[in-house]
């Protein structure tokens, strides 16, 4: 068949870009990297737990036995793989001849109106495509799975499969490397160690296994070998087309997204992910400060499984074993049940320790089925913890009572203040598009079933306003949208119309409540004082101590996310 001129148009626009990105990627041949654009978050600040090297096991400068860096650093990773133009011209090559048929054919399609129409087929080559190039794009697609503000519901969908089609290693391997790890045969260290992993994941798999000092029974987390080199070489790679696709995405869009952070925060996570002993005490601390500052009733419903650090490296960590069930597999009845609790332990984690779990994907979250502790909810994996520093928290605080007051230009100092808007936003248009697109959201807000209005859609709504209104994605926020979309999305099986929103209404007042800072109390004032009357609102001070009691109306499910009245 001969190719149509629109089909040659589309195939010469595919591969020009790419072209493009390869050799502003690709320049220099060894020559040291000097990236043309740089985040616009001055001074970026990093969210990600860094637990190790504040125990002073990890040097910032530490490099591992190749020389490459331990501890996340774009320009050091770079100026490592500036010196090895052949490796990186070998993953270039196995990376285009994966990603070049994809890439023409979705310009083909986006060519040809039919972008909607091949979506899902568009879609599964996507996830088949991240599989073959490995374990850096199987967590990118993971990621992108839970982010409806960068991809559309039926590509999500589909990347959702990444979660639990991972390919494990082989076992020979795994032991050898458990081996080198901690110095020891296998047959010293354990009476017993699975002959294949119970679980695999795109870093690592995991191995049941019994201690042989104590007979305990251990869970054995193995990192898959060459991960560090593989994954540097894969950021790196991103970066460096983070670099190129910038300009070009802000030349042909009116998009304001700062991918370079996006980026950067992906790389800096995944990164880190890649320190198993930075697991180990991310779930020690989350295990305290839980069980100091979560409710009674939550943190006696909790199971984190104890590392031992003594067993711990950064390629190796043993922790107690858990009998458990994916919530996401359990009756609604059960999943309802345990997600009041993980709500309430999420909550606890944003907005009262800042210190939270960013990866809460189904796999993680168990229902723990026997022992002393059955019935308990189980967290695990803690590789990718974020923090959340309090002024932040309390501005997430502030804008619920903005949204919930109906007080947009409060609203959008807050969307200022968190980096989702410019200063310099034009009040006059935003507030308009503010009021038709959260008014929905509200009591009385003209909305007569709420059925379908959880996170996931508020989250859709609210992208619709960068249509009218320059809106950026501030990288950090990716974290606390993926946890929280994950959340909700098991929540949702047990509970069609669940409402993480007005679920977690009570847990703001409460906050508001005991919280003695200057924002709390000026949003106490904006809640409880009429500037009109010069009084109380009764009905309001009535509201807001039964939610601290932790009543929430079930007219919420009918009528809006929040209803301070």
């Amino acid at each position: 068949r001969r190719i149509s001129p629109l089909e040659r148009s589309s195939l010469e626009a595919g591969a020009a870009l790419l072209e493009e990105a390869v050799q502003a990627s690709s320049q220099g041949g060894g020559s040291p990297t000097q990236f043309r654009y740089q985040s616009q978050e001055k001074n970026r600040q990093s969210y990600v737990s860094q637990q190790s090297a504040g125990e002073g096991v990890t040097d910032p400068d530490a490099v591992d036995e190749d020389g490459l860096p331990l501890v996340y650093s774009v320009d050091r990773i770079a100026r490592f793989w500036d010196t090895q133009p052949g490796e990186l011209a070998a993953r270039w090559s196995f990376f285009l001849g994966i990603s070049t048929p994809f890439v023409t054919r979705f310009f083909y399609s986006l060519l040809n109106g039919r972008l909607e129409a091949d979506e899902a087929d568009l879609a599964s080559t996507a996830v088949d495509n991240l599989t073959r190039l490995g374990p850096t794009f199987v967590k990118l697609g993971q990621v992108l799975s839970i982010r409806p503000d960068v991809l559309p519901p039926v590509t999500m969908r589909e990347l959702a499969r990444l979660q639990d089609n991972i390919r494990p290693f082989a076992t020979e391997e795994a032991r050898a490397m458990v081996e080198r790890e901690l110095g020891r045969p296998i047959d010293e260290l354990f009476s017993s160690f699975s002959s294949e992993p119970v679980a695999a994941a795109s870093l690592a798999q995991v191995y049941r296994a019994v201690l042989r000092e104590t007979g305990e029974e251990v869970a054995v987390k193995v990192q898959r070998p060459g991960a560090l080199g593989t994954v540097s070489k894969d950021l790196y790679v991103l970066r460096r087309l983070a670099d190129v696709s910038q300009p070009l995405i802000r030349r042909f869009t009116s998009d304001e997204t700062d991918y370079i952070a996006l980026t950067e925060t992906f790389a800096e996570g995944l990164y880190t992910e890649l320190d198993f002993r930075n697991e180990a005490l991310n779930a020690l601390r989350m295990e305290a400060l839980l069980r100091e500052r979560a409710t009674a009733e939550a943190a006696a419903r909790l199971v984190i499984p104890e590392p031992l650090l003594a067993l711990t490296t950064r390629r190796v960590m043993v922790s107690r074993w858990v009998n458990g069930v994916k919530l996401s597999a359990l009756p609604q009845d059960e999943i309802k049940e345990l997600v009041a609790v993980g709500q309430e332990l999420f909550l606890t984690q944003l907005l009262e320790i800042g210190f939270f779990h960013g990866d809460p994907h189904p796999g993680n979250l168990l229902k723990v089925v026997d022992g002393p502790d059955a019935g308990k909810l189980c967290l695990l994996d803690f590789g990718l913890v974020a923090e959340v520093p309090v002024a932040d928290r309390n501005i997430i605080v502030s804008s619920v009572v903005h949204l919930g007051t109906q007080n947009w230009d409060g609203l959008i100092d807050d969307f200022v203040a968190l980096g989702f808007l410019s200063s310099d936003t034009d009040r006059s248009t935003l507030i308009p598009i503010l009021q038709r697109v959260l008014g929905p959201y509200l009591k009385g807000g003209g909305v007569n079933s709420m059925r379908n209005a959880n996170f996931q859609a508020l989250t859709q709504d609210l992208l619709t306003i960068n249509l009218d209104v320059r809106f950026s994605i501030p990288p950090y926020v990716s974290l606390l949208a993926r946890s929280v979309a994950t959340l909700e999305g098991i929540a949702l099986q047990g509970d069609p119309q669940y409402q993480i929103v007005s679920q977690a209404y009570p847990f703001v007042v409460r906050k508001l409540l005991s919280n003695d800072s200057r924002q709390s109390f000026s949003s106490l004032r904006e809640l409880l004082y009429d500037p009109a009357t010069q009084r109380l609102r009764p009905q309001r001070l009535a509201t807001m101590l039964q939610a601290s009691l932790g009543v929430v109306a079930d007219a919420n499910k009918a009528a809006g996310f929040i209803d301070f009245d």
